[in-house]
């Protein structure tokens, strides 16, 4: 069905039908109603697609991220998709599916540049406007995407090639989190870095040492230890530091995940949180819901950073926004219930 067949049903021209599909232009009441009764009976729809390209617009915006499944993904493509419907834009999103292909080896994800290059080409193919990579974990790509002449913006990772990029705040948010534990009297810290090679575990490392240093705090070595990022990372390591005599009263985990394996090693020791040892984490991940006490955490940006992304991305595309963008958003603070006063 046309827009023309539907006029030579209704007994009218074509710019009539148009007219109503567009409110562009005044109609009779009683010309309208029949136009409409017209279009819902034979189920026309409009090619949106060929009638944005005459106007050389087509207010769709590509997303593409690295795996779905990781679950800090839906929650920025959720505030990307908010932007997009408030802006009028809509958007197409291809999942490389790249999680079970490299787990955490990411320096191959060369290895699938040309899976990459191919969503690209349908994505351009789409006559999309801009695009938004999605990371899977908040790391430098060199860079993913080639030059394809519309505007990229990089979010939970970042490109050095002048394109935009919004992150969250790694390193400010673990040196909060150790400051807070310093001020309530925590002298003697264990700590439980993520997956070595990481630039997350990195920066929550260098944050939560400013903090110690700040303080004339001097870290033990034996009580610094590599849980990459998994919970019997986080058990192993928080068993050892918990059989000395002179155990840590504060163990910093860099994520949630390890945090919980300190909660189990502490039971396990006959150890009481947060009396004992405080605990804290990182993340605000769902996992740590069902844990007592309430374990102190941090909660990433996830909605807002894909708000910024959407928001930087329709600046690139309007001409507001000429140089690239590297926003990193601030982290907010779950205190819990899993820092003891020690003052």
């Amino acid at each position: 069905m046309t827009l023309k067949e539907i006029a030579e049903m209704a007994g009218v021209s074509a710019a009539t039908v148009s007219y109503v599909l567009n409110n562009t232009a005044p109609v009779s009441p009683e010309t309208r109603e029949k136009i409409e009764k017209i279009i819902k009976e034979t189920g026309y729809r409009s090619n949106i697609l060929a009638k944005s390209l005459r106007k050389n617009e087509t207010h769709l915006i590509g997303i593409l991220v690295e795996d779905i499944t990781v679950w800090h993904t839906a929650f920025i493509i959720d505030g990307i998709n908010e932007i997009a419907e408030a802006k009028g834009y809509n958007t197409i999103l291809c999942n490389l599916r790249l999680l079970s292909k490299i787990e955490s080896q990411f320096d191959h994800l060369s290895d699938f540049q040309k899976d990459i290059d191919k969503a690209m080409d349908v994505m351009v193919g789409m006559q999309t406007e801009g695009i938004i990579y999605v990371g899977m974990h908040d790391r430098k790509i060199n860079p993913a995407i080639q030059d394809i002449g519309k505007p990229i913006v990089y979010c939970y990772c970042y490109a050095e090639n002048g394109s935009s990029s919004v992150r969250y705040s790694n390193e400010e948010t673990a040196y909060q989190i150790t400051k807070f534990l310093i001020e309530s009297g925590h002298r003697n810290f264990g700590v439980i870095n993520g997956l070595e090679g990481s630039e997350p575990a990195a920066l929550r490392f260098e944050g939560f040492k400013r903090a110690l240093s700040e303080a004339g705090i001097a870290l033990n070595p034996e009580n610094a230890a590599c849980g990459s990022w998994k919970y019997r990372g986080g058990f192993e390591a928080a068993k050892k530091m918990l059989q000395k005599s002179n155990f840590p009263t504060a163990i910093v985990a860099m994520n949630d995940e390890m945090a919980v394996g300190v909660y189990d090693a502490a039971k396990e020791a006959g150890l009481r949180i947060p009396e004992d040892v405080s605990v804290t984490g990182f993340d605000n991940a769902e996992i740590i819901q069902h844990l007592s006490p309430r374990i102190m955490t941090a909660e990433r940006p996830l909605q807002k950073m894909g708000h910024c992304s959407a928001e930087i991305l329709l600046e690139h595309i309007h001409g507001k926004a000429k140089e690239g963008r590297n926003v990193i958003l601030p982290c907010k603070i779950i205190k819990g219930e899993s820092v003891y006063l020690r003052k």
